[in-house]
């Protein structure tokens, strides 16, 4: 068996603004309606919560109703990396673990991904 591990990084500042309803289009539009099933949500720079004093499973009780909804929907789960370490050493195999995870659940199921669409 093989795993191809895809990343799509993007910053929507535009979309982000309106409590996340533009970026639910857009990523429904490129990866079709059951894309949350098959995504993870991966906060980085968790070290800057630390400092102003929040923990990171407190911070998503404290955002928005979009965020911690999202939050609550991906099937991958939620992963806080602090920027601050040498994260891909330490945090980066347990990332993996849990895409891998995420994998075998959706028995390695691969979505269609529109490359047609503009972002």
């Amino acid at each position: 068996m093989t795993t191809d591990v895809r990343v799509l990084s993007r910053k929507f500042p535009a979309y982000f603004r309106r409590q996340g309803a533009e970026s639910d289009l857009v990523l429904r539009s490129l990866f079709g309606p059951d894309w949350l099933r098959h995504a993870m949500l991966v906060f980085t720079h968790a070290d800057h919560l630390e400092k102003a004093g929040l923990q990171p499973p407190t911070f998503l009780t404290q955002t928005s109703d979009w965020l911690s909804s999202l939050a609550e929907e991906v099937g991958g789960g939620v992963s806080f990396l602090d920027n601050s370490s040498d994260w891909p050493s330490i945090r980066g195999r347990p990332i993996r673990d849990q895409l891998l995870r995420l994998s075998a659940k959706n028995h390695h199921e691969a979505l269609q991904f529109r490359s047609d669409q503009s972002l």
